[in-house]
């Protein structure tokens, strides 16, 4: 054998040693590929089988389990078709008048457009952050004006403003605000998610017993129609017949308020009145003081003057007394006079007759 054939011979089997080195490359290359095509094959069909239960659902027919994104897209359209239409990230300006309880806002509607928003229509303002950072409830809104071609609406509210509400609205002008085509409806789940402690944070006081046994062991002493299944469940609250109770409850108070300022301005007006009448009299008083201190030092006269006739009357009245007595002692003399004259008288008429008599 030839030198050539020899290294013929050496390089083949290097080449063999080389080409079954790569030949074991690749079987344990496809080996691993095959292993990790069947883990992924594994995997597909257990996303296959999320994704069907995603869609489909989990569990037997009638019994508890996951729920279906069919589901869920059906309870999530109910909820939304429920709530009504939104408008979000609004941009609010307020003109307030405090004096008499209203306010003009001016809304700029980004979300949607056009916003679909009709003149006339009542909408439920709310702060677009959460209660827990300091949202809050705004009001019931009127659309005052509104048209498609633009994104501004003006809205005022449909009763009176307090000062405190006054006061919140120009604190929230500040944005964003999100209104709802109608009032959202309380149920069980919004706070079934919450712990005790958030509840009370976003809760008065007064309610938040509910809340927290809301879905916990019912205690042997609550009422039936608010136990099912062994559980307590809150009575749900309409939010809307509340706040429009409180709002014909706030009419009725400021009507009282009103009609409390208007009798207040009429007392003062009265007692206004009444003291100028009251310097009037006391001009009028004085004017009779004086008066009757005139008509006093006239009476004392007067009475001086009546003491001074009464004793001159009294004199009189003994010198009429003393001369109707004298009077009385001349009659009788007078009396004695004319009967002695009429004696006399008459003796000398007999003595005369008698003396005629004897001459004949």
């Amino acid at each position: 054998m030839s030198i050539w054939n020899k290294v013929l011979v050496g390089l083949i089997g290097v080449a063999s040693i080389a080409l079954f080195y790569l030949a074991a490359r690749t079987m344990k290359t496809h080996q691993y590929w095959r292993e990790l095509a069947a883990k992924y094959e594994q995997r597909l069909e257990q996303l296959d089988r999320a994704n069907e239960t995603l869609v489909e659902g989990a569990g037997r027919p009638g019994a508890p389990g996951q729920p279906a994104i069919r589901q869920l897209r059906l309870e999530l359209n109910t909820l939304v078709l429920d709530r009504g239409r939104q408008w979000l990230h609004c941009e609010p300006k307020v003109t307030a008048n405090a004096g008499q309880g209203t306010a003009v806002i001016n809304v700029t509607i980004n979300e949607p457009d056009p916003h679909g928003i009709a003149p006339g229509a009542v909408l439920y303002g709310f702060e677009e952050a959460d209660v827990a950072k300091g949202g809050h409830y705004l009001g019931e809104f009127r659309v005052a004006k509104a048209d498609e071609k633009q994104k501004e609406v003006v809205l005022a509210p449909t009763a009176r403003l307090s000062p405190r509400e006054i006061d919140r609205l120009e604190k929230a002008a500040k944005g964003p605000w999100v209104f709802y085509e109608t009032m959202p409806r309380d149920n069980h789940e919004i706070f079934a998610a919450l712990t005790d402690g958030e509840k009370g944070t976003l809760l008065p006081t007064s309610s938040l017993p509910d809340y927290v046994k809301d879905g916990k062991a019912a205690a042997g002493d609550e009422p039936p129609a608010q136990v099912a299944d062994g559980k307590y469940v809150r009575p749900l609250r309409d939010y809307q017949t509340f706040f429009t109770a409180d709002r014909v409850e706030r009419t009725l108070m400021y009507d009282a308020l009103d009609a409390a300022a208007r009798d207040e301005k009429l007392l003062k007006d009265a007692l206004a009145q009444a003291k100028q009448q009251e310097e009037t009299v006391k001009v009028e008083v004085a004017a009779a003081k004086e008066e009757v201190a005139k008509q006093s030092g006239q009476r004392d006269v007067v009475a001086k003057y009546h003491q001074e006739i009464e004793r001159e009357s009294a004199a009189l009245r003994a010198e009429i007394a003393r001369l109707t007595e004298t009077n009385k002692a001349m009659a009788g003399r007078i009396a004695k006079m004319q009967l002695e004259a009429v004696r006399r008288i008459d003796e000398r008429t007999r003595a005369m007759a008698q003396s005629g008599a004897g001459g004949l």
